[in-house]
């Protein structure tokens, strides 16, 4: 029986009523812009090894379950895996630093310590985008950006238009993932067995649901339109809000020490 929603959590919303839960979205955009940044330029193992210290101090705060978190990963934790193999196997390392060689394949000490960095890199990046999603409401992480993007508005760009269909294609996967597990569920009824096999045969059969998936898909984003159409929504200049958004004095030192705690990570 296949059990997405509990494997794949990009893009859920866990609402435990924990302080970071309670921040300003605002802030918390801006803290998670700040992460994403400082990824790029902290470049060893020490600097990361800080910059995760904070990540789970943040974790621990918003009451998450680190297992929820993982069970939740390990498709991606998989799919990196894979990819590093072949970093690893094809980088071009120096001649003197070659552990093993086999033809065009080879494992080097660069080659290892350039697949660490990236992995951690890319681990810290999902890592800070999701924990953004499992403690940020639809509806604060939309307003959140049109209120920072609200400058542009000035240059004619459609910003509120941007953000929602931004917001809304983010917010669609756990909803076609819950899709996928039920029609798998459905076939299962009707005798197909998704977790016998091969994986190849398991794909194939999986692949048989995307037909439906896509028409599932065109079908709600139909009636999503029909719901905003009824209920008069115009994004632009002039669209009020019902939560005023208001950042305290605890969010600004947040802020603040994200900021001098990734500088210290960057140049550690």
């Amino acid at each position: 029986m296949l059990e997405l929603q509990r494997n794949v959590i990009f893009g859920q919303y866990v609402d435990t009523g924990s302080f970071v839960h309670r921040m300003d979205a605002r802030v918390k955009l801006v803290i998670t812009f700040i992460f994403i940044v400082a990824s790029f330029f902290v470049d060893d193992f020490l600097g990361f090894g800080l910059a995760f210290l904070l990540l789970g101090v943040f974790q621990v705060s918003s009451r998450i379950p680190a297992g929820y978190l993982l069970r939740g990963s390990a498709f991606f934790f998989g799919f990196l895996l894979f990819i590093l193999v072949f970093q690893v196997l094809f980088y071009p390392g120096e001649s003197s630093g070659y552990l093993w060689r086999w033809g065009i394949l080879s494992v080097s000490t660069e080659g290892l310590y350039a697949a660490g960095i990236l992995g951690l890199r890319v681990v810290f990046l999902y890592y800070v985008t999701t924990m953004l999603m499992l403690t940020t409401s639809l509806v604060d992480l939309t307003n959140g950006l049109e209120l920072l993007f609200r400058p542009l508005q000035r240059l004619r760009l459609p910003v509120n238009e941007l953000v929602l269909v931004f917001v809304i294609a983010i917010k669609f996967v756990p909803i076609f993932i819950e899709e996928v597990e039920r029609l798998a569920r459905a076939q299962t009824a009707r005798g197909v067995p998704f977790d016998e096999g091969g994986a190849v045969t398991r794909a194939r059969r999986i692949g048989r649901l995307l037909v439906p998936i896509f028409i599932s898909g065109f079908a709600r984003a139909d009636t999503l339109t029909t719901a905003m159409n009824t209920r008069s929504y115009r994004g632009g200049q002039n669209r009020t809000k019902f939560r005023v958004m208001k950042a305290t004095a605890g969010d600004w030192a947040i802020l603040v020490l994200v900021t001098a705690w990734m500088v210290a990570a960057w140049t550690l």
